[in-house]
């Protein structure tokens, strides 16, 4: 199988409707989905949803209990739907606590995923894959950085605990985070969404549970499958902020009250046509693409089967150069085998590879995202000599060369004369700065199922998650004005160790007698967990070098000198 999947915008419209049921009463909370895309919304109190659409659009509208429906869009600016009762649906089984029941039968409220509803998706982000799959629950963005994963907030904002997302449990193991399970490899996701659904976890699932079930290696025919998949996605600034050109904003300063006529010829610059008109978006940021390989084999018969799955992402971002960069190398196994009518094994395991480079772009100063928006349009990227400089630049050049950085292309890295800003030129603060993250983590759950009579199922079940992440970073000393400026050389590096085991025993009993049903649960759990952090740091006063030699091999604490003026610092915590 052979999927590339480039992101395109194209011309929308806004389609408005209402959903009822065949009673003609409205349905709150119905899920509308335009087919092939996230984008999507949810009906209100009175049945009615307005969503932004493209063109030839279909939208999918679902909700648990119900048929599913799509409706085609077209020109459309209205669209009323009715839908129907699914009583097969009802009799589907979701996965709920530690059992599973009917659709019908479940009565808190439970929102349920299937691997249909994931499929095509341009995400490698199992979190951002419930973008408009379940009514209630919102995925937040806080970071467009390559590997900065979805946020889940269900139902809102709670504050019972230090955690505002969800309880995540994939495959019965409590994990801190979904984003390297590729949407591929599941095979439904339930979200508990109140605490009616949730109280069997206790005081950790107030915020709500998602539950993730991995697919298996089970066949319809019979015969083994090998799937490669490859996708493709052209990364771009959803939206290009509108800034001032240079004779805009030179308007923009007059009507502020400046005399920007004598400004610019005392800077040098024509005021009439104004030699450099600078668009800081455009030199920050680029096309860039996204790209997934994904290979899965599967095969099962009446007494086992087993699912392997090998999957590779490597996402370069849409900031210029190779500095904001991640991959991500997972391969998944997931088995198990009746040894007996009665008895049955498993196992599911996901081993992790992870490593990303980051920007500064989040923070009040350093940042390179703010002087983006806010550097002035008369100022170049560059200067070719120090004759260009302003005298506070070159007062300091004078002083010490060395913190006037030099690109990469052999030119000085220009700032405003028109204004004075805490961050000064973006591509400065982007190349001062090294920063790179990686980490290995295996996840994995063995469990024996008993079965020795009908409608009884004794689970034991441990599961462990095993996970080691290392962070190197290193900045240089800079001078750009009296606020854009840094005078010491920093750098640091940690190790962190973390352990998290559980062991659970549960019983499930559920019968038919009759027109009557009876279903019980009891079980133990427990958990431990240890954590091991380890933490260096070196940095110089005086903005004196503080490592034995230039370059980026030496930006590791091993090369940090001992030079009176280098200061150093080491920690250790461990938590239990």
């Amino acid at each position: 199988m052979l999927l590339v999947s480039i992101g395109m915008s194209a011309q929308t419209h806004t389609v408005t409707g209402v959903v009822t049921d065949v009673d003609h009463e409205p349905m709150v909370g119905v899920s509308i989905i335009e087919k092939g895309t996230s984008n999507g919304a949810m009906t209100d109190l009175d049945g009615k949803f307005t969503l932004k659409v493209g063109p030839n659009a279909t939208l999918r509208i679902s909700y648990i209990g119900y048929e599913t429906q799509d409706v085609k869009v077209g020109n459309k600016t209205s669209v009323n739907v009715v839908l129907k009762e699914d009583n097969l649906q009802l009799d589907e089984v979701v996965v709920v606590g530690y059992g599973t029941q009917k659709k019908s039968d479940v009565t808190g409220s439970v929102s349920s995923v299937s691997a249909d509803d994931l499929k095509g998706l341009a995400t490698t982000d199992a979190g951002a894959a419930l973008q408009g799959k379940a009514a209630g629950v919102q995925i937040l963005n806080t970071s467009g950085a390559p590997g900065a994963g979805a946020s889940i907030r269900i139902r809102g904002y709670s504050s019972n605990s230090g955690n505002l997302g969800p309880l995540l449990i994939v495959d019965g193991l409590k994990v801190d985070n979904i984003q390297y399970l590729d949407p591929s490899m599941i095979e439904s996701m339930e979200v508990l969404k109140d605490a009616a659904s949730a109280a069997i976890y206790g005081a950790q699932a107030g915020n709500g549970v998602v539950l993730i079930t991995t697919k298996n290696g089970a066949v319809k025919d019979g015969q083994p499958k090998v799937i490669y998949s490859f996708k493709a996605v052209n990364q771009r600034l959803g939206k290009t902020p509108e800034i001032f050109n240079a004779k805009d904003w030179i308007r923009y300063k007059e009507l502020s009250g400046y005399d920007m006529k004598t400004i610019c010829e005392a800077n040098g610059v024509n005021y009439d046509n104004p030699q450099y008109d600078t668009d800081w978006i455009g030199e920050v940021f680029e096309p860039s693409w996204s790209t997934q390989h994904s290979v899965i084999l599967q095969d099962g018969n009446e007494k086992g089967n087993f699912f392997t799955s090998i999957n590779y992402v490597n996402n370069d971002g849409i900031v210029v150069g190779k500095k904001d960069t991640y991959q991500r190398l997972t391969a998944q196994l997931n088995a198990e085998y009746k040894i007996y009518d009665w008895i049955r094994v498993g196992t599911n395991t996901s081993i992790e590879r992870w490593k990303t480079k980051s920007v500064p772009h989040q923070s009040a100063y350093g940042s390179m995202l703010a002087p983006a928006l806010l550097l002035d349009p008369l100022t170049p990227v560059y200067w070719d000599s120090t004759d260009d400089f302003t005298t506070d630049m070159m007062t300091q050049y004078e002083k010490n060369p060395s913190h006037i950085l030099i690109a990469p292309n052999g030119k000085y890295y220009a700032t405003s004369k028109f204004q004075n800003d805490d961050n000064g030129n973006p591509l400065l603060q982007l190349d001062r700065i090294h920063s790179n993250n990686g980490g290995f983590t295996v996840r994995g759950t063995g469990f024996v199922d008993l079965m020795p009579f009908k409608g009884f199922i004794f689970t034991s079940r441990f599961s462990y998650r095993i996970s080691q992440s290392n962070s190197h970073n290193y900045s240089e000393p800079y001078y750009m004005n009296g606020q854009a400026k840094a005078t010491d050389y920093s750098i640091s590096a940690s190790a962190n160790n973390n352990y998290y085991y559980q062991w659970e025993n549960f019983a499930n009993y559920n019968n038919d007698f009759g027109k009557h049903k009876v279903g019980a649960m009891v079980g133990m759990s427990y958990t431990q967990y240890k954590s091991d952090n380890v933490s260096a740091s070196a940095s110089g006063t005086e903005g004196a070098e503080i490592l034995k030699g230039t370059g980026s091999k030496f930006q590791y604490l091993d090369y940090v000198n001992s030079a009176s003026t280098t200061t150093k610092n080491i920690g250790n915590v461990i938590n239990m």
